[in-house]
């Protein structure tokens, strides 16, 4: 695979070559990345020789995010600066498009308008984490928030206020009930928090609503085992589930999840829930990069999940280690079972990778990863946790206050402890924020007005949207300024770049005052990808770019005779017509006695009012409100260049070009239509020169 360049400059990536490449700025890439310093000094290497790769620059302390979406901590308490906790190191923020194991390489795309970075590394540290997939769920990734990072515990918290914002106007009682129910799917860690934060949160606000009390509220958790937080034994699950039940928690245990919608969960028990919010928890899928890695390059992985040793070396490869969600790490002492995939084994998990590549490059022993867990902790709200403790088990305010004893302990940094030990302070005395902070901001690109001459966007830039003329006209021009394609009021323009990348081709230029409305590629790309009616759409237009180019060459090959010859010695006269008073009917005869891609329609004295395509007529017929006698008017016409009897093939080819188009009808001063002028009849009679 060849290496990306710049869409802007062409450049080819940056190069970097590093000792240690640890992928993954969570619980392990961090951990390690702190212990990697000291183990690089060891062998006698500079820190600088260790590079962190992470997509955000900054690690989330994620046992917290559902106190962030509760309202009891600000979000920017949680989040610490990766370059901050690994001081020495280098950090490069950027998303891992592929590894090349073989040759020691991992490609980094650092953005829309850098040339990106390939870094060549003699060890790396997997540790991307897992990925999300609601898939399996009909609904479920269209209309389920997600609880991953600190801007979904944002989102979650603005918009359970805003559901109650609502409900607070809202008179129709059914309608009233779905903005307060609120769903949380999954009881693990994660959801019975998020579920028990939750609960807190509806039940302090309500009594600043009039219309809204603590019955009209209600909180569900759907979780699919006999109890929640299961790994924490009988007991304690069971402890849990009473507490929340007894607060006020709607509790469904042993039921799935089939279906969801905007307004309600279908359960596979064929329970209805009738909500408007819904928050998963579930849905934990291999990261992409991972399960890549493991079709091409022969990883070995359990279920995508990257096997390891006992000293977390992938089996087969000595200068590839992995941790944390993405691995599957062999539990000390424990028969064929692997470590699980929490904080506080991430963590050791990174600091031992960090002591064997060390130990590695110095040509030392390498120490087996022992650690079994201290034990498991959980909020649930209100003051009261559950914990289990070497053994011991805890429950109540006793374990809620060990939770937060612990945890502050391992929050990273000082100042970030502080901050978060106040606002717990504050949270004893005074109610939870209700501000609705739902961020918003200006886009660039809605309703775009440009004057004459000013330029939209240059040759090489990156594509973010897909552009429709309002009023006025773009022209394509390439680097010499001449103008390769005209976009006329009605047409779109700029999918080519935005679905197939690679920068835009040409400079778009208005040719007048001109008014266009975009689309954004996060819109456009979901459709793209979906439905293959779409595609098609596009592949139509997208095809038009790349004829700009064909076309070019095309000319290049024909003789010059031909190219000055007048467009009247070449062109083809046997052409179908119809006129747009015909009817369906009339059409599909003609189809089948004459068998052409496309049919213009003139009138009765020859004028041309347009041109038809047969696949056009042919999706036209399926829409329920056409008959046989429907007329042709009724169908959108497409474009096609005109061209004048008396203009040579030099000038029509050109016209050609603008247009994207591998055809032109011929027409006189009058516009009544005399032929049609295709590349394959030119090429055709250039083969017929050379004979």
């Amino acid at each position: 695979m060849s290496s990306p360049t710049s869409p802007l400059t062409d450049a080819e990536p940056n190069r970097l070559q590093q000792e240690v490449v640890i992928l993954g700025g969570g619980f392990a890439g961090v951990y390690c990345g702190q212990r990697i310093r000291k183990s690089l000094k060891k062998a006698g290497l500079p820190p600088e020789m260790a590079l962190i790769v992470s997509d955000q620059n900054y690690m989330v302390f994620q046992p917290m995010l559902a106190e962030v979406a509760g309202g009891s901590l600000s979000p920017r308490h949680v989040v610490n600066p990766i370059r901050r906790l690994c001081k020495g190191i280098q950090v490069l923020r950027g998303q891992v498009e592929r590894i090349d194991l073989e040759k020691k390489e991992v490609h980094i795309n650092t953005g829309n308008f850098s040339a990106g970075v390939i870094v060549e590394f003699n060890h790396i540290m997997l540790g991307v984490g897992a990925e999300i997939d609601l898939s399996r769920v009909p609904g479920m990734p269209e209309h389920a928030l997600l609880m991953q990072n600190v801007g979904d515990a944002m989102i979650l918290r603005a918009t359970i206020i805003s559901r109650i914002e609502e409900a607070n106007a809202e008179q129709r009682e059914e309608v009233r009930k779905r903005l307060l129910t609120f769903v949380v799917v999954g009881g693990g860690y994660s959801g019975v928090e998020t579920a028990g934060e939750i609960l807190d949160l509806v039940k302090s606000v309500a009594k600043f609503y009039r219309y809204v009390s603590e019955e009209d509220l209600r909180v569900v958790l759907v979780h699919s085992r006999s109890r929640v937080l299961h790994t924490l034994g009988d007991e304690l699950g069971d402890y849990a589930g009473k507490k929340l039940t007894e607060r006020g928690l709607e509790l469904i245990l042993e039921d799935r999840v089939g279906a969801v919608t905007a307004t309600k969960v279908c359960l596979q028990s064929e329970k209805i829930i009738d909500t408007a919010t819904v928050i998963s928890t579930v849905g934990t899928a291999p990261n992409r990069i991972i399960k890549q890695l493991c079709d091409e390059q022969g990883l070995p992985n359990h279920r995508y999940f990257i096997k390891t040793n006992e000293f977390m070396q992938v089996e087969g490869f000595e200068n590839v280690w992995a941790s944390g969600d993405c691995a599957s790490i062999p539990l000390a002492d424990s028969d064929g079972k692997y470590c699980p995939q929490t904080a506080q084994f991430a963590m050791r998990e990174g600091i031992c990778i960090a002591d064997n590549i060390g130990a590695k490059i110095q040509g030392k022993p390498l120490k087996p990863f022992t650690f079994q867990g201290l034990g498991e902790l959980a909020s649930i709200g209100h003051q009261t946790a559950v914990a289990s403790i070497m053994g011991i088990q805890f429950s109540g305010f006793i374990a809620w206050f060990m939770w937060r004893s612990i945890y502050l302990s391992k929050l990273p940094g000082l100042d970030r402890k502080l901050r978060v030990m106040i606002d717990w302070t504050l949270d004893l005395f005074f109610p939870r924020d209700i501000n609705l902070l739902s961020p918003r901001y200006t886009k660039l690109f809605r309703e775009v007005h440009l004057e004459p001459n000013d330029t939209l966007f240059r040759r090489g830039e990156p594509a973010f949207s897909l552009y429709v003329v309002q009023e006025g006209g773009i022209d394509l021009q390439d680097e010499n300024g001449k103008v390769v394609r005209e976009i006329e009021e009605g047409d779109f323009f700029g999918e080519r770049a935005l679905v197939h990348g690679g920068g835009y081709l040409y400079d778009a230029v208005a040719k007048d005052s001109t008014q266009l409305v975009s689309l954004s590629g996060e819109a456009v790309l979901p459709f793209f990808e979906s439905s293959r009616r779409f595609r098609r759409v596009l592949a139509k237009t997208t095809a038009q770019g790349s004829a700009e180019g064909e076309l070019a060459v095309v000319r290049k090959k024909l003789p010059d005779a031909i190219l000055s010859a007048s467009v009247s010695d070449v062109m083809r006269r046997d052409i179908a017509t119809l006129r747009s008073d015909q009817t369906i009917n009339e059409a599909l005869t003609m189809f089948l006695s004459r068998r052409f891609s496309i049919y213009p329609l003139v009138t009765d004295d020859g004028k041309l009012t347009g041109v038809i395509a047969r696949e056009d007529v042919f999706d036209f017929i399926k829409r329920d409100d056409i008959d046989d006698k429907t007329c042709l008017d009724r169908i959108d016409l497409m474009h096609l260049p005109i061209c004048k009897i008396g203009d040579s093939v030099d000038v029509s080819l050109d016209k050609m070009m603008r247009a994207g188009r591998y055809k032109c009808l011929v027409v006189d001063d009058e516009q009544r239509l005399h032929g049609i002028l295709t590349v394959m009849d030119l090429l055709g009679e250039a083969a017929k020169q050379q004979m």
